[in-house]
C-alpha cells in the first residue's frame, strides 16, 4: 500500500510521512528539500543519519546538514554548494508522486526539485531537477547524497576482473582528495568490492569518487541493505575526475553520492538526475570474504531496477 500524509517531526510542523513497499519516509517541507527519515517500516530504525541539534531549525547564518537526503550541485565550491535551504518548499501529492521544490537561490540562480515517485515493485524513484533561474549559463552537474546512519558500511562493485593482454583498455577512474589516506582502517579494498565502514574512534574524513559503470552502490546497516541505481554515459563528462559514484565517511555518519553529468545550463534550461532506492532485510555480512559478500548480494543485485540514463 501507498500513502502519504501530514504530521510533525523533529520540531518541524510540516513534514510528509510517505509509506510505500518496504520504505518509510519522512520529509520536510519547511526547510529543503530533504528526506529526512528512511526506515524499514514506519517503526523501523532510520538508516539515515540526522543531527538532533538540528532538527526543527528553521534560520540560520550557515549551512546545516540536518541530516538524510538533499540534492547539490557539483563541482563542490564554497560558498556556492553551501547555499542557505532553510526556506519553506512547495509539495505536490497526486497519488504516486511526491514533487518537492525549492525557491531559487538567491546566490546562485538555481532552483531544486526533487520528485519521489512510487514504483509498483515497491521501490522509489528520486529524481532531482536543477533549473537555472539566472540570466547567465552554468556549468554544473546534479549531485544527489544520502547521509547514513553510524555505523553503515558502503559497498561499491568493482569492475570484473579481465586477464591481460587479451585486455588492454582501463576499466575505471578512481579519485582521491587531499584528507583521503589509501592505508585508512575503514576501507578494505577488495577484489571485487571497496567497503568504506563508518567508525567513531577514527577522528578523520575519508573520500573516494568512482567511474562507476556498474550503476549501483549499497550500504548495510541496522540489519538491512540500502541500495541505489544510478546513470553512466560513457559520452559525458562526469565531475572530479569522472566519478559519477563518491562515498564519503567521518564520525558519525556515512555518505552515499551519485552524480549525473556535467551539464551547460542555458537561462531556463534543467538537468535531471535520477537514482532508484531499494531495500531489503539483511541480518550479516560476511565483510572480509569477497566471494562470500558476493554470493550474499546476488540474488538481491539481481533484482535491481536501472534508471534509463
Amino acid at each position: 500500500m501507498t500513502s502519504c500524509r501530514e504530521r510533525e517531526y523533529g520540531g518541524w510542523t510540516n513534514c510528509l510521512a510517505l509509506e510505500h513497499g518496504r520504505f518509510a519516509l519522512i520529509v520536510t517541507t519547511d526547510v529543503g528539500p530533504r528526506i529526512l527519515r528512511c526506515a524499514p517500516g514506519a517503526d523501523g530504525p532510520n538508516l539515515f543519519k540526522e543531527f538532533p541539534e538540528e532538527l526543527g531549525v528553521q534560520a540560520a547564518d550557515h549551512y546545516l546538514l540536518f541530516g538524510g537526503h538533499r540534492l547539490w550541485h557539483s563541482p563542490e565550491a564554497f560558498p556556492r554548494s553551501y547555499a542557505l535551504d532553510h526556506d519553506p518548499v512547495e509539495h505536490v501529492w497526486d497519488g504516486t508522486r511526491l514533487v518537492l521544490t525549492q525557491a531559487t537561490e538567491a546566490a546562485t540562480g538555481i532552483r531544486k526539485s526533487m520528485e519521489i515517485e512510487c514504483l509498483p515493485e515497491g521501490h522509489l524513484r528520486v529524481r532531482h531537477r536543477l533549473t537555472n533561474e539566472g540570466l547567465w549559463p552554468v556549468t554544473l552537474a546534479a549531485w544527489a547524497m544520502t547521509l547514513m546512519a553510524a555505523g553503515s558500511r558502503a559497498i561499491v562493485p568493482q569492475e570484473p576482473f579481465k586477464p591481460h593482454p587479451e585486455h588492454l583498455d582501463p576499466a575505471r577512474s578512481l579519485t582521491l582528495w587531499h584528507y583521503t589516506r589509501m592505508d585508512d582502517p575503514r576501507v578494505r579494498w577488495g577484489r571485487q568490492f571497496i567497503q568504506l565502514g563508518e567508525r567513531g574512534d577514527i577522528d578523520a574524513k575519508f573520500k573516494l569518487g568512482i567511474m562507476n559503470r556498474r550503476r549501483w552502490v549499497a550500504c548495510w546497516g541496522q540489519d538491512h541493505l540500502f541500495v541505489k541505481t544510478f546513470g553512466f554515459r560513457a559520452d559525458a563528462q562526469y565531475p572530479d575526475h569522472g566519478s559519477n559514484c563518491e562515498i564519503f565517511t567521518m564520525p558519525g555518519f556515512l555518505e552515499l553520492e551519485s552524480l549525473g553529468p556535467l551539464t551547460q545550463l542555458a537561462p531556463g534550461a534543467s538537468c535531471m538526475h535520477d537514482e532508484i532506492w531499494h531495500l531489503w532485510p539483511l541480518p550479516g555480512l560476511p565483510v572480509d570474504d569477497d566471494p562470500a559478500l558476493a554470493t550474499t548480494l546476488e540474488p538481491l543485485i539481481a533484482q535491481l531496477l536501472f534508471p534509463d540514463t
